[in-house]
């Protein structure tokens, strides 16, 4: 069970880490020797960990007077408009390939809930490790 509970950790600090993100946590926790539900869901869950961290740290932030009048000098009302209407889709699809902690943190910065940006970023994440798990599945597969 412990050693279990240390390739999950493993995967999940991968997963969570800038720059590695899912493109390596997924293969990294297939070669930890975790099952493929394992070797999937525990770099998602570190994947997802940074947009709620990034959310209440702008939120944090934006309590600060002096520095939440710049942030919201920095939003525009165009910027809004685009961010309600093509957003969530565009975050979806752009989160594994930009990273979710640039993402998160330009959506925030853009104006973008975090309910939708959670459901969307997940969505996208998911989307790309389950691909990624069942290529390497797949993969396994056909080398024997």
């Amino acid at each position: 069970m412990v050693d279990y509970l240390l390739r999950a950790a493993s995967a999940w600090f991968l997963g969570f880490f800038p720059f590695l993100e899912i493109y390596a946590a997924v293969p990294a926790a297939f070669a930890l020797g975790l099952d493929p539900v394992s070797a999937v869901a525990w770099p998602v869950l570190g994947n997802v960990a940074p947009v709620f961290l990034i959310a209440f740290a702008y939120q944090r932030l934006t309590r600060i007077e002096r520095l939440g009048r710049w942030l919201e000098g920095r939003r525009s009302e165009r910027f809004e408009r685009w961010t309600r209407r093509y957003g969530p889709p565009l975050v979806a699809l752009i989160t594994p390939w930009i990273g979710v902690w640039a993402v998160a943190a330009t959506a925030m910065a853009l104006g973008m809930r975090k309910g939708p940006l959670a459901a969307y970023a997940t969505l996208g994440i998911v989307a790309y490790a389950v691909a990624i798990g069942a290529g390497i599945v797949v993969g396994f597969d056909l080398g024997r």
